[in-house]
């Protein structure tokens, strides 16, 4: 008997599982077909770079800065990096990229990992693209701030940092202008959300397999349109990452969608979209646990729908990896500074 309900059991699992893969491949192979979607082959990558010996601050263009800014929002001083052009000149204004890190990363893993100066340095070389100033902001929590406001926790209101605080010293300190923001995972979540909730602070809006759809990501798409009627008791999310979940996004599911950017992006009015441009980028592998081939999938969808500007990219064997970012940060580059000069 036990055994006959064991085989039934698997069998359900089996159908639910296998069904669901089953229809990402179909989806993906329809997303890829859409105009402004590409696929890059595992044969067709930029430039392999000398591996780094040491963290370098500075190469032949730019030179790295660390500042640091004493927060009314937050209870920890906050640091970032800013690239400025050696060439920097205050009566000159410039493009601004900001660049978000991943969960329990920081800031230098642009430079390091993500081997932004030496992309930069090859682009400029082939007249790719211009100066610009780029700030790699640190999140703030070790690393796990999700760019947000928390719900349960005083004194921890990075998003309010990020917009109220970092982006008017960064101002203060250079001639800036036209603004993009995208970021790693967390913060591919951090980019989309600051980017669709604040329209006009930025022109270019990336994601590098970020975390663009909390639902998606936390629960289940299926359950989007009663997700705003769930409650997620405290005790069930007693470990880790999923008792920070709560403490920073709440147990209440109409508080967490209006801080995710897949809803964001149809509650917008449209006519604030108009002259803002997207960047999607993930790799083929990046699925479980956190299922960012699905989200991507889900928002180049709804973009489309909504017939905002984009590109998209996806890269056919990388997974969740800071490699993938030094394959594909050229891209974001030359995309930011074609609609940011």
């Amino acid at each position: 008997m036990y055994y006959l309900i064991g085989i039934f059991i698997f069998y359900i699992v089996f159908v639910i599982t296998g069904s669901r893969k089953q229809r990402m491949k179909i989806k993906i192979k329809k997303t890829v077909t859409y105009k402004n979607v590409n696929i890059i082959p595992e044969n067709n990558r930029v430039v392999d770079f000398e591996p780094l010996e040491d963290l370098t601050l500075e190469s032949k263009n730019f030179i790295v800065q660390s500042l640091k800014i004493k927060s009314q929002n937050v209870d920890e001083e906050m640091t970032y990096l800013a690239v400025v052009p050696k060439s920097y000149n205050p009566e000159k204004s410039y493009p601004v990229l900001f660049l978000l890190h991943g969960l329990r990363d920081n800031a230098h893993d642009w430079i390091e990992k993500g081997r932004l100066l030496d992309n930069y340095e090859l682009l400029l070389e082939q007249k790719d693209i211009g100066k610009m100033i780029m700030i790699l902001p640190n999140s703030g929590f070790c690393g796990e701030s999700w760019y947000s406001d928390f719900k349960k926790v005083e004194n921890k209101n990075y998003e309010s940092y990020f917009i109220d605080e970092l982006i008017l010293d960064v101002k203060k300190r250079f001639n800036v202008d036209n603004a993009g923001i995208s970021g790693f995972s967390m913060g591919g979540y951090g980019a989309f959300k600051l980017g669709l909730k604040h329209l006009e602070l930025f022109k270019v809006i990336g994601s590098f397999a970020g975390a663009v759809s909390l639902v998606r990501l936390t629960i289940n798409k299926r359950i989007t349109r009663i997700v705003k009627f769930i409650y997620l008791p405290e005790f069930l999310f007693r470990d880790g990452d999923k008792k920070k979940f709560v403490n920073i996004f709440g147990s209440w599911g109409k508080a967490i969608i209006k801080e995710d950017p897949y809803t964001l992006i149809k509650q917008l009015n449209t006519a604030k979209q108009q002259g803002k441009h997207f960047y999607l980028s993930v790799g083929t592998e990046d699925k479980e646990p956190y299922y960012m081939v699905h989200q991507w999938v889900d928002m180049v969808g709804r973009i489309k729908r909504f017939n905002l500007p984009f590109e998209a990219y996806i890269y056919q064997g990388e997974t969740h990896t800071w490699d993938y970012i030094a394959k594909d940060i050229g891209r974001f580059l030359k995309y930011s500074w074609k609609y940011l000069k």
